[in-house]
């Protein structure tokens, strides 16, 4: 069984501002009872929630590090994927099929949608309604 992480559910683990922090805990307390999930994320992912932990902390040096301990630290408890070239291209193709004026999918929420197609995912873990009817979310 295959999950995928979005960048605000790896966000909220960490920032105990965030308005989803609690939720998050106990989404992560669930995941870490059954060691049989693949959990995964992708590059993309990864350079958004720094960007995110940037703006939102104003640089703040202590969630930074936090989140750095998430990603590459003890704290690690998922695999991060880097698309090829290739994948790229299929993830520009969910883009153009799915971006509308009602819904603005990034470019890495696009590339999530393509993970959960490629690795037949059962949901994604995201607090972001734009995978609604697109994907199986948890939130």
């Amino acid at each position: 069984m295959t999950i995928l992480l979005d960048s605000n559910f790896l966000f909220a683990i960490k920032s105990e501002k965030d308005k989803y922090h609690q939720r998050a805990i106990e989404i992560l307390n669930d995941l870490q009872k059954d060691d049989k999930k693949l959990i995964i994320t992708n590059c993309l992912v990864i350079n958004e929630t720094l960007t995110l932990t940037i703006a939102r902390s104003k640089a703040a040096t202590s969630l930074i590090e936090k989140i750095y301990e998430l990603f590459w630290g003890q704290e690690n408890f998922f695999k991060i994927i880097q698309l090829t070239l290739k994948e790229y291209n299929e993830v520009y193709k969910i883009l153009k099929k799915y971006c509308t004026p009602k819904r603005l999918l990034s470019f890495v929420d696009a590339s999530l949608i393509y993970m959960f197609e490629k690795f037949n995912a059962m949901y994604i873990l995201s607090f972001d309604s734009h995978f609604d009817n697109i994907t199986n979310r948890l939130f």
